[in-house]
């Protein structure tokens, strides 16, 4: 039998334990958000964004019984050096609740177990079905999903009409394979001397640029990928890379439909959007930004009528057996949730109302983007401007993505420069190919590269 000492300490215990349940219930929950923005600097339209979501989610969560704060932490620092902050503080035990990330860096999040699973939530999620699959899949790694997309972009080829028309090409134009994307290039070329008839970007000094806007749409159109998400290794040998390389080949050196030159000139991408501005270049493969942008009426190479005289076309599968009808690559941010929250549930709550058709609706208005949901671009909304409309549903339903492997910038040099080695003529695609193959070996390892069949 405990001593009457024990017994008071015990029954004090258990009243110290009850007032600072109800001293906690009385304070409520505060959930802290983070997100690379700050109002009046970088990316102030997500930070505008995300304060009018905050009350709205309080007032519900109030509506419901339960008191919850949202406090926003803003930033406004190289993209970078927000990762890095991120990773510390998670690795830390430590951070905020739900975090605005970049799709790119969840494998390597993911692996280090630094993001919570949501799929569980997910299930009972009556919003999640109106995501395209591809959309699922960049915010997924391993069979798990950790981040929700909340905005992406898309590539394809924006062509000059009016050029078009001078050649005798009717518009709208889209090719069904490479034998229609080069059919028309050829015409170009022998109609319209001084224009260049198309620019796929190529080379080193176009950087990214070359590997997402360039090689990897060809590639792509054959079926083919530089990784194998099922094995986590490199692929650096198959068909499709062959072919795509070819493609090159094709382009620049056999037929000089490109200007090859330009590919490995100082500045050489400002250049490129220079001449197509001015209507010496008549096919440019370049992502959303190119016409929200480069080209838009106000853009830094804006074309006032751009509307009436730029038009898009998809990016068309190689035609060979097993290519997709259509190719296009993309990029993207999302939200995340803390492994170290301690309330998941309402965690989850909060990220579900910033991903709420209506939020991502409000979130459109006041910066223009391509949507991961497929109602949204039928939203009168976003109805309104036809070019995002149409390429949302149009080319995200093909779309794929970078591997998020902290090899990947290394990986992604070999293929500039690989392209480069192509048209410049320094190799043929089969010498270009095996210098990839042993360049890439030598950054992943022999055991964590693979030949595709």
């Amino acid at each position: 039998m405990k001593s009457s000492w024990m017994q008071r300490i015990s029954l004090l215990a258990i009243a110290a334990l009850l007032l600072a349940v109800s001293v906690t219930q009385a304070a409520g929950v505060t959930l802290q958000i983070t997100a690379n923005a700050v109002k009046g600097g970088k990316n102030t339209q997500d930070a505008e964004w995300i304060e009018t979501v905050i009350p709205e989610f309080e007032r519900e969560m109030k509506a419901q019984g339960q008191d919850v704060r949202v406090q926003f932490l803003p930033a406004g620092i190289q993209d970078e050096d927000y990762k890095a902050r991120l990773a510390l503080d998670i690795k830390g035990g430590g951070g905020p609740d739900v975090i605005a990330f970049d799709h790119f860096w969840v494998p390597e999040f993911a692996e280090a177990k630094f993001l919570m699973p949501i799929d569980n939530y997910l299930k009972a999620w009556p919003e999640w079905g109106q995501y395209f699959d591809s959309m699922k899949a960049m915010g997924s790694f391993r069979g798990k999903t950790y981040l929700i997309m909340g905005g992406t972009d898309v590539r394809m080829i924006y062509y000059n009409k009016e050029l078009f028309k001078k050649a005798g090409i009717p518009v709208p134009w889209q090719p069904k394979d490479w034998n229609e994307l080069l059919a028309a290039c050829r015409i170009i070329k022998q109609k319209l001397p001084g224009v260049t008839p198309i620019q796929l970007n190529a080379g080193v000094e176009m950087g990214e640029a070359t590997s997402m806007q360039g090689f990897y749409m060809a590639l792509q159109a054959t079926g083919g990928w530089i990784y194998n998400w099922d094995t986590g290794k490199w692929i650096v040998k198959s068909p499709g890379l062959l072919d795509a390389l070819n493609l090159y080949k094709a382009i620049y050196v056999d037929e000089k439909l490109g200007d090859a030159m330009l590919q490995v000139s100082p500045k050489a991408r400002d250049k490129s959007f220079a001449l197509y501005q001015a209507e010496k270049i008549a096919m440019y493969i370049e992502g959303t930004w190119m016409w929200s942008s480069v080209i838009a009426p106000s853009g830094a190479w804006g074309i006032p009528d751009r509307d009436a005289r730029i038009g898009w076309a998809a990016f068309p599968g190689s035609g060979k057996p097993g290519a997709p009808p259509i190719a296009s690559v993309s990029g993207g941010t999302g939200w995340v949730i803390n492994p170290n929250t301690k309330h998941p549930d309402l965690a989850f709550r909060l990220l579900a109302k910033l991903n709420s058709a209506q939020a991502r609706i409000d979130y459109w208005l006041k910066k223009p983007g391509i949507p991961p949901r497929k109602d949204l671009a039928d939203a009168p909304e976003v109805k309104a401007n036809p070019f995002i409309s149409e390429t949302t549903k149009r080319l995200v339903p093909y779309t794929t993505y970078r591997p998020g492997s902290p090899l990947y910038p290394e990986v992604s040099y070999q293929v500039q420069l690989m392209t480069e080695r192509v048209v410049t003529g320094q190799m043929t695609p089969e010498q270009a190919l095996d210098a990839y193959a042993k360049a890439v070996a030598g950054i992943a390892g022999d055991a964590n590269v693979e030949i595709a069949k």
